[in-house]
């Protein structure tokens, strides 16, 4: 069986990364070979989780090599290892793509309405809170409807969060996360909250992104 050389990319604490590695190591995608996990930030956890892994991972730190030199080292190490396809799974850093690989990204909401510069971490989450509490003081909904939100993969381009749809999912908002914003308005909290709902979901989607992408670029 034909297997696309895949990367990730992370930044943070790599649960997004790790629901990847430990499909990949129960044989639950088939059709990748996983050779490298990429942190841009030294010591972040998502090194840790492709250690227990059995992933080799490597530190391309952006802030230590500014954008010239951290794109110099990112495109030495994807084009050494000869990868086809490449995860940004909680990647927080603007990445410039590459002729002949694919790259793929998780955003937690849809990217019309709640990507770009500066979306990432609770941002997105919280402007969901706000244009649900919107609704809700315009009388156009209550706090006894439903609300959903977007979590979406989608492909990468050189601007934020701008490439086509790959795999969107609609994800009912719980009540409880609603009704409490509403009463109490802390949106650091509910937007918390809700990150937590929809990483769920996220660790869900991923690794069947992932096998649905290689079989697309077989295909190609």
């Amino acid at each position: 069986m034909k297997k696309v050389k895949t990367a990730l990319i992370a930044s943070g604490s790599g649960t997004d990364a790790y629901s990847i590695m430990t499909a990949y190591n129960k044989e639950e995608i088939s059709n990748i070979e996983l050779c490298l996990l990429i942190s841009t930030k030294t010591g972040a956890g998502c090194l840790d989780k492709a250690e227990e892994c059995g992933i080799k991972n490597v530190t391309i730190s952006r802030k230590d090599l500014g954008a010239y030199g951290f794109n110099h080292e990112l495109k030495c190490s994807l084009i050494n290892e000869g990868i086809q396809m490449v995860f940004l799974v909680g990647c927080v850093v603007r990445i410039q793509t590459l002729p002949d690989i694919y790259f793929y990204n998780i955003h937690p909401a849809d990217i019309v309405n709640y990507g770009g510069k500066g979306m990432y971490g609770l941002e997105p989450h919280k402007k969901v809170l706000l244009d649900v509490a919107d609704l809700i003081h315009r009388g156009r909904k209550t706090t006894a409807d439903k609300f959903y939100t977007q979590p979406t993969i989608h492909e990468v381009t050189n601007e934020y969060d701008s490439g086509d749809y790959f795999l969107k999912f609609n994800f009912e908002i719980p009540n409880q996360i609603v009704t409490d914003f509403m009463k109490f308005g802390n949106l650091e909290k509910s937007a918390s909250e809700l990150q937590r709902h929809v990483l769920q979901y996220e660790w869900l989607m991923l690794p069947q992104a992932v096998k649905m992408a290689a079989t697309k670029i077989i295909g190609i």
